[in-house]
């Protein structure tokens, strides 16, 4: 039972006004946070992500809409690396 509700904190987080946190990381050297446009700002996203490289520098990779990886309320999906 305690997979599930791992499963539906992305929602959970959306629904409580979250606009932006950690999303699934697609591998091991890569990592990514879902956010949405309209309550983050381009500041906030890469401290987000320097946060996430534990103060490295990010280096971005892509980003847009991933549904399959963030919830609706928070769509976009940026995905980086963090540099050594």
């Amino acid at each position: 039972m305690a997979g599930h509700g791992r499963r539906f904190l992305p929602v959970i987080l959306a629904l409580a006004g979250c606009a932006a946190f950690e999303g699934p990381e697609p591998s091991a050297s890569e990592h990514s946070i879902c956010y949405t446009r309209l309550e983050t700002s381009l500041d906030q996203l890469h401290a987000l992500a320097a946060q996430a490289c534990n103060g490295a520098a990010p280096q971005f990779l892509r980003e847009g809409i991933d549904l399959s990886a963030c919830p609706l309320l928070v769509p976009e999906r940026a995905r980086f690396t963090c540099a050594a």
